[in-house]
């Protein structure tokens, strides 16, 4: 019979394997027409600047495939130095994608209305992959992790942005919205404002609330 440890490991490498699975996919299957230069799939504005696509989308891989490997307990408490070292390469990777987004924003986007949206969410992402390196630099361990879950939840919107439109075709929960430009456009700021609202409410939010009603009921 499994004990509740094992229980809680098999979930948690599921649920990760899970998000590996579906990263990979969208990875793949995104990246590889700039990567082996496929000019039937690509604009030619992109095309001209597929180098920088390149310098986005490759350190981006260590955003999405490092980043649920930090947190797993059993690899994280069992290889330590295996922690570190894809920790850092993470760090770095993840800061290289995010200020690509700025050059790609202003040479390669199409979409103006999404244009803030996607340079605040390169700006985020810097800053909480940046605090995530401070915070364990200065020994402080909760803060870090709060931090290192923030920045891959900014990078996961690579992903998110690509379910959406998946998630429409089978609900149809975004066909009140007729035009495509608008809709892409939402799409663009919903694929990483709620996922970071919710990561907020469970990291910041919900313990002051308990802490509120448990100071209430004294």
């Amino acid at each position: 019979m499994l004990t509740r440890k094992r229980k809680i490991l098999l979930g948690n490498l599921f649920f990760w394997g899970i998000v590996l699975l579906v990263s990979t996919y969208y990875y793949l299957i995104n990246v590889e027409s700039y990567i082996f230069y496929n000019p039937s799939k690509v604009s030619e504005v992109k095309l001209k600047y597929k180098w920088w696509l390149v310098a986005h989308f490759v350190p981006a891989a260590t955003t999405l495939f490092l980043g649920p490997l930090q947190f797993i307990p059993y690899i994280r408490n069992r290889f330590l130095k295996f922690h570190r070292i894809s920790g850092k390469i993470y760090i770095i990777g993840s800061l290289i994608s995010a200020v690509t987004v700025y050059v790609l924003l202003v040479t390669t986007y199409s979409l103006p209305g999404a244009i803030p949206s996607l340079a605040l969410l390169a700006t985020i992402w810097i800053f909480t992959t940046i605090m995530a390196y401070v915070s364990i630099r200065k020994s402080n361990v909760k803060a870090h992790k709060e931090f290192m879950i923030r920045s891959y939840v900014c990078g996961l919107a690579f992903v998110f942005i690509r379910l959406l439109p998946e998630v429409d075709y089978f609900t149809g929960i975004f066909s009140f919205i007729e035009d495509d430009t608008m809709r892409y456009t939402v799409y663009e700021w919903i694929c990483w404002v709620y996922p970071l609202m919710i990561t907020e409410f469970f990291l910041s939010w919900r313990p002051q609330l308990k802490k509120l009603l448990k100071t209430s009921r004294k």
